[in-house]
């Protein structure tokens, strides 16, 4: 079996809850899919960012295996 790692990084937006770029995770998941390679397993991490643009981000770890 063949295993491939993807990180895909959503940014909160500033005011709500909502990630303003889910889409990336979206389009991560059906190219690997399109691909011929399955979701393995994810693992998430939460990074606060105290700059000017403000909001969280969440990073993905996605493993595929094939």
């Amino acid at each position: 079996m063949q295993y491939i790692s993807k990180q895909v990084v959503l940014k909160e937006k500033f005011i709500g809850h909502d990630a303003k770029n889910l889409h990336l995770l979206d389009d991560t998941l059906n190219e690997m899919a399109a691909q011929g390679w399955t979701l393995v397993t994810m693992t998430t991490t939460l990074a606060g960012d105290k700059g000017i643009g403000g909001g969280d981000r969440t990073v993905f770890t996605l493993v595929f295996g094939r």
